[in-house]
């Protein structure tokens, strides 16, 4: 009689599991699958902004031979003309537009400029798993942004960090083709992620140097080097 209890009682513990994984299951939110393209049919030049050609001469010299400092600096400066008030002179979201849309008809090099802004700024507030909550829809792109830029070291730890997101993949390629033909595994993750089942142990290894001064710098050269390389994409003078 004594085992019969125990065996019942074990009984109803694995189904009482069994249901509640199922529930759980069935109340999967949809995954945001909705990702910015480096490549897009949608883009233009009409969200270039237009800086004074002075205020472009002025910032050349403002922090030349000068020693590095975190903030501010030319980078920052710039990132405050070419992202930031971007965002607030088109403010998209007052016009029923998704962040992925809006993005994604900017040109090419403002989508990844803009990026890797995004992806500066949420790592510094909280860490790379905050970037990849906050704008799911920025995931993969990064991966691209990095590997442009020339930030080969960050590319591939946050290229780990991606395989254990979304699972593993091969190319940018693969990934994209896997959420057009089942995102069934992609839903569980995203909810397990969302509701703080899964932790992401892979962010560590960004964020050990992410904040050190040494990496900073550097992360904030390559996108200075870049602005110079692109800036009749990123911007226009007046």
């Amino acid at each position: 009689m004594k085992l019969f209890l125990i065996i019942a009682f074990i009984l109803i513990v694995i189904v009482a599991f069994w249901y509640k994984y199922k529930l759980k299951n069935n109340n999967l939110v949809e995954a945001p699958t909705e990702f910015v393209l480096l490549e897009s049919k949608t883009e233009s030049t009409k969200f270039i902004p237009v800086l004074d050609q002075k205020w472009i001469n002025e910032l050349n010299k403002k922090y030349q031979n000068k020693k590095f400092i975190p903030y501010p600096n030319e980078h920052t400066d710039l990132s405050e003309k070419l992202c930031n008030d971007v965002y607030s002179k088109n403010k998209y979201w007052e016009k029923n537009k998704t962040h992925s849309i809006f993005l994604n008809e900017l040109t090419k090099e403002q989508r990844i400029y803009f990026v890797l802004i995004n992806f500066e700024s949420q790592v510094n507030n909280g860490g790379v798993y905050q970037f990849l909550f906050n704008y799911p829809e920025l995931a993969i792109i990064a991966l691209e942004s990095m590997k442009i830029t020339k930030m080969d070291n960050l590319a591939k730890d946050y290229e780990i960090v991606l395989n254990e997101y979304f699972g593993t993949f091969k190319t940018v390629q693969d990934l994209n083709a896997k959420f057009q033909n089942n995102k069934s595994e992609w839903n569980e993750r995203w909810n397990s992620f969302a509701e703080g089942y899964k932790e992401l142990k892979s962010t560590e290894i960004i964020e050990k140097y992410f904040y050190e001064e040494k990496f900073v710098e550097e992360f904030q050269s390559r996108m200075n080097e870049f602005v110079k390389l692109n800036k009749e994409k990123l911007y226009k003078t007046e």
